[in-house]
């Protein structure tokens, strides 16, 4: 869902310091297929620029004829500095934090989205170390990420661990180092995220038969490691195909002992965007990764899970007066459980309008979804929805 994706950054005039610090946005997934955001320049010399930019978004739902409340629908603000150096490096530091600036729970539920830093060379490609986007996405599953509300379950970015893929890296993986490098048409994306010791423990003492003893509960998960390795080939600027594959040595604590929360994944996609078409299909298979509520697994997490998204999209230019573009488009999104009828579906049919920075649209989501022995829900869960982003 474009709500997720982050919005692209406008660049100096100056040819070298526009390629320099170009290659270290496309280190990083900011050069992605969102749409442009006017950004404002805090501060700008030959050699460094300081930028605030950021959005805010909502969105509304329809179900069952019944009027929802109004959803926060990605809003946030970035703030990054982008220097030159010599010799034809450059450098970006990059904050973004999340919140919800409708205030749906009383509070503004501020989150950090990202936070890392990084240099980028042509001839070395771009490096940059925090949380941040890895191949994953910025590779992959970005290609999919099209529509402006629904969208991305089923390339297993978000649906793991926690909620922005930090923890076991397919999403914005926290503690990360990823180098990114083109070479004529393909690009080599490799990411490692360090150890992290989520795990807590919970002391009770007991007396027993004139004895106290303790007990312990242990819960949370504790990380050694996760990698991902990247391939993009892109012969032109309208086709790009790739793959990656991720692995997390991760130790469960939630049942009170230690147990393999290892995750394997793989995913495949590419887009094709002849003219004012964009046409984009991703696919993968996930290992112990999905969250079983999703599924309706009665495990945690489900053993083995595919998914496939696919979007269609066509762009009519000036067909309003004033306008950027009219947006028809349509597509699926399907993440079933190898292992039993489950599954989480559903087709697309929208349009939106875009004009300068803002942005309105709409989406009906026919939903077939499954419950595990093949039944479906009870409820009626298709959803008209709209919504309504300003960028900044």
């Amino acid at each position: 869902m474009q709500p997720t994706t982050t919005a692209s950054i406008p660049l100096h005039t100056h040819s070298r310091l526009r390629h320099a610090i170009g290659a270290a946005l496309l280190g990083t997934g900011l050069l992605s297929m969102s749409p442009m955001a006017q950004a404002i320049e805090v501060y700008k010399t030959d050699t460094d620029r300081v930028e605030f930019s950021g959005r805010l978004a909502a969105f509304a739902v329809i179900q069952d004829g019944a009027h929802d409340e109004i959803y926060n629908g990605g809003s946030r603000v970035s703030l990054i500095h982008e220097h030159q150096f010599e010799q034809g490096w450059s450098s970006i530091i990059r904050a973004e934090w999340g919140f919800d600036p409708w205030f749906k729970d009383g509070t503004d539920a501020h989150y950090k989205r990202m936070l890392y830093a990084g240099a980028a060379h042509e001839k070395w490609g771009s490096f940059t170390v925090g949380k941040q986007y890895g191949p994953w996405y910025d590779m992959v599953a970005v290609n999919t990420d099209w529509f402006w509300i629904n969208g991305g379950e089923a390339s297993g970015t978000f649906e793991g661990r926690s909620g922005d893929g930090g923890l076991h890296g397919t999403g914005r993986p926290d503690n990360s180092l990823y180098w990114k490098k083109g070479f004529d048409d393909v690009t080599v994306g490799l990411l490692y995220q360090l150890g992290h010791d989520g795990q807590h423990s919970n002391e009770t003492s007991l007396f027993e038969d004139g004895v106290f003893t303790t007990e312990t509960e242990y819960s949370g998960y504790e990380r050694d490691y996760s990698y991902e390795a990247a391939l993009n080939w892109h012969p032109n600027e309208d086709f790009t195909v790739g793959g990656v594959f991720h692995h997390t040595e991760l130790s469960d604590y939630e049942s009170g002992n230690s147990e393999n929360g290892d995750i394997d994944a793989w995913l495949l996609g590419g887009h094709w965007s002849p003219g004012n078409w964009y046409i984009a299909l991703v696919g993968g298979e996930y290992r112990n990764h999905i969250a079983g509520s999703t599924l309706d697994s009665s495990e945690d997490f489900v053993d083995k899970a595919r998914g496939a998204e696919f979007v269609v999209n066509y762009k009519f230019k000036e067909v309003i007066w004033g306008d950027d573009s009219v947006e028809l488009y349509g597509g699926l999104n399907h993440l079933e459980d190898a292992d039993s009828e489950a599954r989480y579906a559903y087709q697309i049919l929208g349009a939106a309008w875009r004009v300068k920075d803002l942005t309105l649209a709409t989406e009906y989501r026919f939903d077939n979804s499954r419950l595990s022995d093949g039944s479906e829900y009870s409820a009626d869960r298709d959803q008209l929805m709209f919504l309504a982003r300003y960028d900044f």
